[in-house]
């Protein structure tokens, strides 16, 4: 099976999955020239009879939200490839096994600002971390439940 061809079958057999949110903290701090740093954790649990068997499906699935609304910043413009796309390559680089979860963590990917720590504990409970992308992990959470984010106007 082509590499691409089996990332769109994680996507397609992870959208639309039933999660419970635990907690959702967001921090502004100020930084340089009138800037703001931004960190946030939501910790999830994944509602399903044997949560565990949807942990790469979930990771992948985080982790190409997470590329797909990245941009450069600063001097990573020079690195970014405007129409890359996310690979399982990009995602098993990043991917670990520590502290009894499996863990996706992620820097700077094609010059784009990821900055999108996930991991995924035994049972289905899910923590991401970001820093520097404002509020889009609570964007990627309303995609992974198949909810569309935009609503029409009546």
């Amino acid at each position: 099976m082509e590499e691409k061809t089996f990332g769109y079958k994680l996507l397609a057999e992870t959208v639309g999955i039933p999660i419970e949110i635990i907690s959702n903290d967001y921090e502004e701090m100020p930084a340089m020239e009138d800037t703001v740093n931004t960190y946030q954790e939501i910790i999830f649990q994944i509602k399903e009879d044997e949560p565990d068997d949807w942990a790469i499906g979930v990771l992948f699935t985080l982790s190409l939200m997470s590329f797909s609304f990245a941009a450069p910043r600063g001097f990573s413009e020079i690195h970014f490839i405007p129409d890359e796309d996310w690979s399982l390559e990009y995602f098993l680089q990043r991917l670990r096994y520590r502290w009894r979860k499996i863990c996706f963590t992620s820097d700077y990917v094609s010059g784009r600002l990821m900055k999108t720590d996930i991991d995924f504990q035994s049972g289905g409970k899910v923590k991401i971390v970001t820093r520097n992308r404002g509020r889009g992990a609570e964007r990627w959470l309303t995609h992974l439940q198949g909810k569309k984010h935009i609503e029409a106007v009546k």
